[in-house]
This record gives C-alpha cells, structure tokens and sequence, in this order.
C-alpha cells in the first residue's frame, strides 16, 4: 500500500472494539503478517480521551476487543471502558480520538474515513454505573449526590444549632413546668386582697 500521514478519528467510547476489529481487518487486507499486526497495535494506533488525555494503547484495545470477561479488580481501566466510560475514574468524557501513526506499509486514509462513519453513533448505550441496583437514578450523576451532601450537612448544621440556643426534641423532653411557692411571694405583691 502507498505510504500516508498520520490520521485521526473521533469515536465513541463503546465504539473502540468495533474500530478495533475494523484495523484488524485492514492490516489483514493489507496483507501483513501476524508479528507485523501486532507491531502495529503496539507502536502505531493508541486512543486519547478528548477531555482528560488518557492514553490507551493498541494493545490495550486488543485486550477490550477480545476480552469477553475481564477481571473487575485485574484491570479498572479496561473493566471501565467496556462499560462505555473513560478509562480514568474521574473523567466523564464518552468520546477518544483514534490516533493511527503513519506506517509504511499502510495507508490509513481510507480506514480512518469507515471508521468515522462506523463509531459516530453510538454502538450500545453505556452501562448503568456499579452503584446502579442500590441507588435511584437521578442519583448516580456525581453531581446529585454532592448537592445531597450538601443538603445533609446543611440540615446537620441546623439541628446543632437548634440545640445550642436552647432548644428542645419535640416528644422526648417534657415540658418544664414551674410551680411558685406561695411563701416566697411578698405579701405586698400578692393580687389576693
């Protein structure tokens, strides 16, 4: 094949395995032997997330392709991008770019044009997070769980405070009544006349 520049493609996160077979797929058409395939994954295609910059080599995306039962605690990188999420825990990007290093032997054009039009839509809807059968679904975003924290912390400030003024638990403390002893009152104040 005619020797080409380097290419770049925008995927899907769900979409990596599927652009991963589609470049197997070209270097077998390209002819290339096994060891050669290999070199390719390892030293020419390599994924970057769009919004933190997390690298996943080719290598890597051969283990997600073909992984059909990956480890949870082996490998969280992995385990987080079959699942449709950025293999960093603290990203929320569901998009990386596919950068195909120029080769000598491959051309890279056409294969970046299919898999721009193969990984635009998305292939599955990511699954749900490891907190999805516990919580409720508006729950999982991280951002409603810290406006939650911030309600219970609020609410915990204010019950503090309550007891700090002098306040009271209504049904648990009784009501203080006072009774006056009637020799303590002066004779001059009684309203008794």
């Amino acid at each position: 094949m005619s020797q080409s520049g380097s290419q770049v493609v925008q995927v899907r996160i769900d979409a990596l395995p599927v652009c991963y077979q589609a470049i197997l797929e070209a270097l077998a058409v390209a002819e290339l032997p096994a060891d050669e395939i290999s070199d390719v994954f390892k030293n020419y295609v390599v994924a970057e997330c769009l919004q933190c910059g997390t690298r996943v080599t080719g290598d890597e995306l051969a283990r997600l392709a073909l992984g059909n039962q990956l480890q949870p605690d082996a490998d969280q990188k992995l385990s987080r991008l079959k699942t449709g999420y950025c293999a960093r825990s603290q990203c929320e990007s569901y998009y990386y770019r596919l950068i195909l290093t120029e080769h000598p032997k491959v051309d890279w054009t056409e294969l970046a044009r299919s898999l721009a039009h193969t990984a635009a839509a998305p292939t599955t809807t990511p699954a749900p997070d490891k907190h999805a059968g516990t919580l409720a679904p508006w729950l999982q975003h991280p951002q409603a769980r810290r406006v939650l924290a911030g309600i219970a912390i609020l609410l915990a400030l204010l019950v503090a405070r309550h007891f700090m003024t002098g306040g009271r638990l209504p049904f648990v403390h009784k009501k203080p009544v006072y009774v006056v002893d009637p020799a303590s009152v002066s004779p001059r104040y009684s309203t008794n006349r």
